[in-house]
């Protein structure tokens, strides 16, 4: 649990609040008991409005309305939900969800852009405000955001409406009326499927909804629209390649590495030509991001500022690591050692994914660590952004993926070979963008097991281009173009006894790239699995192998919970059925066999101490807010570390707001009541939670 730590402030009021002091007074004894004292802004203090940029999570609760058309928007029928949540898996088609925001004056639209941002929406989604159709976005594997600034009304309450579909009809790609009326009875989407990730049965495939963060946010319109940073362990080098908008011929950037509050390094300024700036420098002496052997889960934040006659006009926050993933012949280094990777991939439709909640998915890293793997694979759909944070945080190696038509087999079938493969590369393209500044992703692997009719040999090339164009650093691909895999079945050809790593040992004699045994699959009961495992982990570590995926190996054993935790997304998104998750607060677990086997096997062949990282980031709520008259309460880092960020508070009449933050440290916890800014001194600490 973070620890909210209160600073006692003396009131201090802006001249022309000097009437409103018997006011204030009264605020501060009667609404919030719990937060000692409240103060009055200084004019000498930031006003969160006017900074050049900040966010505001939407997540909590909204209306819905199921199986509706995208037009006319209904008027009437709204449920009330917590938002985000599981997906739709039950035949539903679409979903309308609706919302208000208010913008205050304070946060008027001159010189301004607004955004609004879906972290993960399956398939179709629609933005609109206040009635205006803002933008269209086809797919689920990556986050998108739409400039909703010419719908914004400052002053009032903003209508946000969200239309999702399933992949049918037009709601497959831009351009498309998909006709599947040839698709059996029982698979009814026979082609939409195509476009969706595999799934447990085939019903489950095509689902719907809002299942991630939804932040809206703004920013100065000269802004810095994209910062890629890229670190060389042989060079001891940092890069950051920049993209800017509406800036004039006379416009620089500069930037500067945080460690904490702390700079360690200045990027030199450089002049934005053509919308496009890099910013170079040494550096003799950073940490190494990466798990044991390979370095620490460190990480640091470049603060980059775009400048206007030397007047800086926006200021972006990047948090990354310092590491460097390379081949050489068949075997991959990361930071100057040989990369060895043990890990495990989700289930299909894994809640513990679609939760939105860090402590559950920061626990079940924390006992992958605890069973001897360094390494997480997404497999069957992107990650999510919430995860990679924790990955990068943890010091966990990602090897990402976003897409497998997988089993059972038949589930989909392509419309057009040509357009499915236009869409795919763009999805990869688009993907990779969102996912690149992560250093806990060490290997791209983007796509799998394709649909039938889709050839391997044409579509792969294909998107590793998009890959590479979005990230020319190096970092390898896991197609056969950078890094070969493998698949292990765990039994022999007559499935009575096991394979004792003999295949393993052929393939990598005929190798001329490194490998990566991407999967182990097959009957795990045979009594000669132990001595299999033992087997094939000698030979993956002591030869020129990159790594093992397990598998879908159960590490741990769940158990009955009632969950009770809060968290940005509020208590009501959680399942209750305990088969779905663990006990995360008592943090109660018991390794199953394969767990023990592989810790066992880590120490054995790999050396380095199991790993027993929790996140660095602070996530912690905010007690005995005003019960009414406050909709959005931010925090603003005092050390001048990160913009600010806000969330809405619950409207339960709880007084609570629920916040997830990237550094630790100093914090102002503001808001507006009654037409006053108050503000309140927090620290926020790290959390511990294992």
């Amino acid at each position: 649990m973070i620890v909210l730590r209160m600073n006692l402030l003396s009131l201090r009021l802006r001249p022309a609040m000097a009437t409103k002091l018997s006011k204030v007074v009264s605020l501060t004894t009667a609404l919030v008991p719990c937060l000692c004292f409240l103060s009055v802004f200084s004019a000498s203090q930031v006003v969160v409005g006017k900074a050049p940029r900040a966010e505001v999570n939407l997540n909590g609760t909204w209306g819905y309305i199921l199986n509706q058309p995208q037009s006319p928007i209904p008027s009437s029928g709204w449920i009330n939900t917590r938002i985000p949540a599981l997906p739709l898996t039950d035949g539903t088609v679409s979903v309308w969800y609706q919302r208000n925001l208010t913008v205050p004056l304070t946060w008027n639209t001159a010189g301004r852009s607004f955004f609004l941002k879906l972290e993960k929406a399956g398939h179709y989604a629609a933005i609109y405000v206040n009635g205006s159709l803002l933008g269209e976005h086809f797919g689920q594997f990556s986050s998108f955001e739409f400039d909703v600034t010419s719908a914004i009304i400052p002053g009032q309450p903003n209508l946000i409406q969200i239309y999702v579909h399933k992949a049918d009809t037009t709601y497959v790609r831009p351009g498309l009326n998909l006709n599947q009326s040839s698709c059996p009875p029982e698979n009814p989407d026979c082609m939409g499927n195509a476009y969706r990730a595999s799934a447990p049965v085939v019903s489950e495939r095509n689902w719907v909804g809002l299942v991630g963060d939804i932040t809206f946010s703004w920013r100065p319109t000269e802004n810095v629209s994209d910062v890629f940073v890229v670190s060389s362990v042989r060079n001891l080098t940092l890069t950051a390649n920049l993209q800017i908008n509406g800036a004039s011929p006379s416009a620089t950037v500069q930037a500067t590495v945080l460690d904490g509050s702390t700079p360690v390094l200045s990027l030199p300024p450089q002049p934005v030509v053509a919308g496009a700036a890099t910013l170079e420098a040494p550096w003799a002496n950073p940490v190494f991001w990466g798990p044991a052997p390979y370095g620490q889960p460190k990480l640091y934040t470049l603060q980059t500022q775009l400048l206007e006659s030397g007047q800086v006009v926006d200021t972006i926050y990047t948090q990354f690591g310092f590491r460097e993933i390379w081949q050489v012949g068949t075997t991959l280094y990361l930071n100057n050692q040989k990369l060895y990777m043990a890990g495990n991939f989700f289930e299909k439709l894994a809640p513990v994914r679609y939760m939105n909640d860090r402590r559950p998915q920061a626990f079940m890293l924390w006992v992958l660590e605890q069973s001897g793997m360094n390494m997480i694979e997404s497999h069957w759909d992107d990650a999510g952004e919430p995860l990679l944070q924790l990955a990068d945080e943890m010091g966990v190696l990602v090897v990402a993926a976003f897409y497998c038509d997988g089993r059972p087999a038949g589930q989909s079938q392509v419309d057009s070979v040509s357009g499915w493969t236009d869409w795919m590369v763009s999805t990869a393209q688009e993907w990779t963008q969102a996912r690149r500044n992560h250093p806990s992703i060490i290997i791209w692997r983007p796509t799998d097991v394709f649909p039938t009719g889709v050839a391997e040999a044409s579509i792969y090339p294909q998107i590793a281009k998009a890959v590479r164009d979005e990230d020319p650093s190096g970092r390898p691909v896991a197609d056969g173009s950078d890094v070969d895999t493998f698949v292990q079945n765990i039994q022999d050809t007559y499935g009575t006894e096991c394979d004792h790593g003999l295949a393993l040992e052929s393939q990598l004699a005929r190798e001329t790239k490194p490998l990566f045994t991407r999967e182990i699959y097959g009957n795990f009961n045979l009594p000669c699995e132990a001595s299999m495992l033992k087997s094939y982990y000698n030979v993956s570590w002591t030869d020129n192998s990159a790594g093992i995926l397990q598998g879908i190996m159960p590490i741990y054993v769940h158990t009955s919970i009632t969950p009770s935790w809060f968290s940005i997304s509020g208590i009501g998104n959680r399942p209750t059925d305990p088969q779905l998750t663990t006990n995360w607060m008592k943090r109660n677990y018991q390794l199953t066999t394969y767990g023990t086997q592989f810790t066992n096997l880590y120490k054995q062949y790999v050396q380095p101490p199991l790993l027993n990282t929790s996140p660095t980031s602070g996530d912690f709520q905010a007690p005995s807010l005003p019960a009414s008259g406050v909709e959005t309460v931010f925090l603003q880092s005092s050390t001048d570390v990160a913009n600010p960020y806000g969330v809405t508070v619950a409207d339960d009449g709880s007084g609570t707001a629920w916040f997830v933050v990237p550094l630790t440290g100093a914090y102002q916890m503001i808001y507006t009541l009654n037409g006053i800014d108050i503000s309140q001194n927090v620290t926020v600490m790290a959390p511990n939670p294992f």
